[in-house]
């Protein structure tokens, strides 16, 4: 039995423009620290603006989550300033740990690894757990998408890192069942026990299907309560498959004039860019405040997730699809993304990508009226609600208390 009321570091790495903190991380962390015995402390590295940090401030504030940003130097060169910020975060990090009496330290991913590495044997002298979230395969990902090199000098020092972490932790935590097979490869199945999976989970009351809402957002639209309104919700890059987006709708367009596209992203240029003229007046891009996300997914009527091959996918679990189901909509979606494949690919409100079959992929788009969002909604919650992750979340943290490195 574990006594001492539980102190958790999480610690992120971020750029000037990422939102999951919010939008995932912290809806769990307030879930963990109404039923357990907790709190949860925040240690936030990034470059964004001093706006952004303090709008992320006042949101932990409300949640009670204790929150505080330090800036990732992006001078002489980002890569440098990057190095000099790990240096520097070490011992802010074990001052942190000193002052508050951290009993839990939760890195994310790669450079917070680097920053905890060097403590791994003054963590253990003070029993603090450390609780290692590994979450997909980010080294991996850089070689799938941003060009790093696997025989680089700055590959090499990075993998060297996540290994030790991964070896050292009491826990691991990954969002797929794929992810651990892979792990084990390079550290050894004998630290099987310490992988715990956890899901991204969304809260089932904020994405739902909402006729009021369908209706409000459909006439703020201009978009016909007839009309098939296809959805993409995220980040905009190559590995989202922007052009094969548009490629597949504008097929199905061809043949239902009324059909609409709508892109809700932070980046509106890019896909304006990318869309040919004779389709701009069929798709819609917005960008609009996280609260207000669940009534333009009310309004659509398919979500899609695509994603590029890559060896990456096997780790990540798009936090989307979730939303998409829990909102009742039907899902297209690409092949080998973590193990969505196996757990929502044969149902028949799922397509799974590439078209292979276009006659096929239409009537499949056609009878999409005929299936009930509420049936959709029914069996994603067992998957993708907040309360799934909670449990899992818990299950995995007390493990930690236990499981030796």
């Amino acid at each position: 039995m574990y006594f001492r009321p539980m102190k958790i570091l999480f610690i992120s790495w971020d750029s000037d423009q990422t939102n999951y903190l919010e939008n995932l991380f912290f809806p769990i962390f307030k879930g963990l620290q109404d039923r357990m015995e907790c709190q949860f402390y925040v240690l936030q590295f990034s470059w964004a603006d001093p706006t952004e940090v303090e709008r992320i401030s006042i949101l932990a504030r409300q949640l009670t989550i204790v929150y505080q940003h330090h800036l990732v130097w992006r001078k002489p060169h980002p890569v440098i300033g990057s190095f000099l910020t790990t240096k520097r975060a070490v011992k802010v990090i074990k001052n942190l740990i000193e002052k508050i009496e951290i009993t839990h330290v939760m890195p994310r991913s790669t450079m917070p690894a680097i920053m905890v590495n060097p403590l791994l044997t003054w963590l253990k002298k003070r029993d603090v757990k450390l609780i290692f979230d590994a979450d997909g395969f980010p080294l991996q990902e850089r070689i799938d998408y941003s060009g790093l090199n696997k025989n680089s000098f700055q590959y090499k020092y990075l993998k060297k890192a996540e290994t030790k972490i991964l070896k050292h932790s009491n826990i691991v935590l990954v969002r797929t069942f794929l992810s651990i097979n892979i792990h084990l490869k390079t550290i050894g199945l004998r630290y099987r026990v310490k992988f715990f999976k956890v899901s991204n989970g969304r809260n089932e009351d904020f994405f739902k299907p909402d006729l009021v809402l369908r209706e409000k957002i459909r006439k703020e639209l201009s978009i016909p309560s007839s009309s098939m309104l296809w959805l993409y919700s995220g980040s905009v890059g190559p590995q989202y498959l922007l052009s094969e987006m548009l490629n597949l709708f504008e097929n199905y367009h061809n043949q239902n004039k009324d059909s609409k596209f709508l892109f809700l992203v932070r980046d509106k240029s890019a896909v304006a860019q990318a869309i040919p003229d004779h389709l701009k007046s069929s798709i819609v891009i917005k960008s609009v405040d996280f609260s207000l996300i669940p009534g333009y997914y009310a309004a659509a009527d398919l979500g899609v997730s695509l994603r590029k091959t890559a060896s990456s996918l096997s780790g990540i679990s798009p936090i989307k699809v979730g939303e998409y189901l829990l909102s009742g909509l039907p899902l297209l979606l690409s092949r080998g993304i973590g193990d969505l494949e196996n757990t929502v690919g044969h149902e028949d409100f799922c397509f799974m990508h590439p078209v292979l079959d276009e006659e096929k992929f239409n009537k499949w788009l056609a009878e999409l009226k005929h299936i009930s969002k509420v049936s959709i909604r029914e069996k994603a919650v067992a998957c993708f609600a907040l309360e799934n992750s909670l449990k899992e979340y818990e299950t995995a943290i007390l493990a930690s208390n236990s499981i030796v490195d």
